[in-house]
């Protein structure tokens, strides 16, 4: 099979333009994978090493607000800049997507800090959290 010059420089052109158009959000997605994240290593932005009560900077938004302690335990940033104890980060989510047991923690998919909550007659779903900074 024969390839013109003007047609692969076309492509070539095209995936170029294609990958510059491409958001910024899956260019920076850190270790988060396209086939779902679902357990603390993989969360993009976790701060390892980090103590219960020990100063931290929450972020805007509540973004990347978790942090795993020396023995695996989960931690959050909260509002007044401290790290406080949270249930089991266990991956990225979305928010409103069903979740197993209350109390886990995850981090949504743009980096929010989420928390299975009961919405109602043992309805579990991803919200977010509401002890980390808004």
């Amino acid at each position: 099979m024969t390839v013109r010059s003007g047609t692969s420089r076309g492509l070539a052109v095209a995936v170029v333009a294609a990958s510059a158009m491409a958001p910024v959000s899956l260019l920076l997605a850190g270790n988060a994978s396209a086939y779902g994240c679902y357990e603390a290593a993989c969360v993009p932005n976790v701060v390892i090493g980090a103590t219960d009560g020990a100063p931290c900077a929450p972020q805007p938004g509540r973004a990347f607000a978790y942090g795993l302690k020396p023995d695996g335990g989960t931690v959050v940033c909260n509002s007044a800049g401290v790290w406080v104890a949270a249930g089991p980060l266990i991956g990225v989510y979305n928010v409103a997507q069903r979740c197993p047991a209350l109390n886990l923690s995850a981090q949504g998919a743009d980096g929010i800090a989420l928390q299975c909550g009961d919405q109602g007659g043992g309805d579990l779903r991803w919200v977010h959290r509401v002890d980390s900074p808004g």
